[in-house]
């Protein structure tokens, strides 16, 4: 496995005053959950590290985490559902730094289907995408409010139309999507939050970063380091380069409505590597991939090195 090279002993080969140049190409898009690369963009802190991004925009982490699995990515950023399944399947690659948390993911309907709560949906159509967290938090609202309902597959960019014209009764879709959602069903636009899943947003790199490109790797999480920094002392900053690197997208309006929805952490924490557990065994007892779960196995596949180069107390893993 990789995994085996991704730990302390990569970590020391790793100098902070060591000089280079590096061009690192990431899969991602500027939205809350990027923010902190979007700051480190912005106030220069990749340019004082000496590398310059190549941006690739991906509408889902999957497809991130499979273009850098096929080695068209350097880096990639996706909630941590990818990282369990393409764990269990043994892939090449190691998730090295926790960006974000989102705690208000939300399902999406409209007051003309009589939408209230989940328990709305007996009998409806969700849609969904599959083979992402929106499905992993789509099972665990529905065993939640034990709801019967037919869920769909639908791309992440589709739900909103499909929900607008009715193809399906409601959307459980990435949080980029709400602010279009709520625009195209305008006075009916119904939500309901939940906390019955906590998203994790991280990156991962390929073998190769990690293991033979290690100095530029922890350059790169040092700017995220300063970014979080950022993001905590001036939001009002944070929040005017989102606005800025999404070309009005989101509008400062929207940005500061759903700023205090996401929580910024650049580490290991022990809580993603519990999420991580617990979507394995979901995933093999769905039957989406055989194999055997264990803390341990998803462990291997969380690459220490990075982070112990720049600052060690942000790893918490046991």
């Amino acid at each position: 496995m990789f995994k085996k090279f991704f730990g302390a002993a990569a970590a020391l080969t790793i100098s902070a005053t060591t000089a280079f140049a590096a061009d690192i190409t990431i899969g991602f898009a500027p939205n809350l959950q990027t923010l902190p690369i979007v700051v480190a963009q912005s106030e220069g802190y990749f340019a004082e590290e000496d590398i310059t991004l190549e941006a690739v925009k991906f509408t889902s982490g999957r497809r991130a985490l499979e273009a850098l699995i096929g080695g068209q990515l350097d880096v990639a950023f996706m909630a941590e559902y990818p990282v369990s399944i393409a764990a269990l399947r043994d892939q090449p690659f190691g998730t090295f730094t926790t960006l974000s948390r989102y705690t208000a993911n939300r399902v999406i309907s409209k007051s003309s289907i009589g939408f209230e709560d989940p328990t709305s949906l007996e009998g409806k159509k969700i849609g969904t995408t599959m083979g992402s967290n929106t499905q992993f938090f789509t099972e665990a609202l529905l065993t939640e409010f034990g709801v019967n309902a037919e869920v769909i597959n639908v791309s992440p960019p589709d739900i909103v139309p499909a929900l607008a014209r009715g193809d399906i009764d409601a959307g459980i879709m990435f949080p980029d999507f709400y602010p279009a959602a709520e625009k195209a069903l305008g006075d009916d636009y119904r939500e309901f939050r939940s906390d019955a899943y906590i998203a994790w947003f991280v990156l991962s790199a390929t073998p190769e970063m990690l293991n033979e490109r290690p100095d530029e790797l922890a350059a790169f999480t040092r700017a995220l380091v300063k970014a979080e920094e950022f993001i905590e002392t001036n939001p009002e900053g944070a929040m005017m380069a989102l606005e800025t690197a999404t070309e009005g997208v989101l509008s400062m309006e929207v940005i500061k409505a759903k700023f205090s929805e996401a929580e910024y952490e650049i580490g290991l924490a022990n809580g993603l590597l519990d999420i991580l557990e617990v979507q394995a065994g979901w995933v093999v007892e769905q039957g989406m991939v055989e194999a055997e779960p264990s803390r341990d196995l998803i462990k291997g596949f969380l690459a220490t090195g990075p982070m112990e180069a720049v600052d060690a107390s942000r790893i918490t893993l046991e």
